[in-house]
């Protein structure tokens, strides 16, 4: 059930706030995937050169969808009614073609719990953007009489 009136019209997300949120999931994803990558690496077994877990290859791969997600969330807040809602369903599809990506890793001789490692990045990092965007940088919505 949606907590947005069936009367508004879409809102507007201030760009502080956004950008907030975008600064805010980049710190917090950023040092969970370090300490994954650490789990991953000397817990799971995880080859060394496991390049989803090498700061250089993930940090930008980090920024790049969170800054997605940012811009989306934006553009979303601004064009629909539920924007909540939409962008929900996007985290979700996102999160589920992740997944898919898996055998993929799996097919170049990589761990398979290195793998799993970087499945839960994936969950951990698209809920944390999804949480800040949505509760740091909620939307407001107009009301129409």
């Amino acid at each position: 059930m949606s907590t947005e009136l069936s009367t508004s019209t879409p809102g507007r997300v201030r760009p502080l706030r956004l950008l907030a949120a975008l600064a805010l999931s980049l710190a917090v994803i950023t040092a969970s995937n370090a300490g994954l990558s650490v789990i991953g690496t000397a817990i799971f077994s995880a080859p060394d050169d496991f390049c989803a877990f090498l700061p250089r290859n993930s940090v930008p791969m980090t920024l790049e969808w969170v800054a997605l997600a940012t811009i989306g969330w934006g553009l979303l807040a601004h064009y629909t009614v539920r924007a909540k809602w939409w962008f929900y369903q996007g985290t979700r599809v996102f999160v589920l073609v992740s997944w898919l990506a898996s055998p993929l890793a799996l097919a170049t001789w990589r761990s398979v719990l290195g793998v799993v490692t970087l499945d839960l990045m994936v969950v951990v990092g698209a809920t944390v953007t999804y949480l800040a965007l949505t509760r740091i940088a909620p939307t407001t919505c107009r009301v129409t009489a």
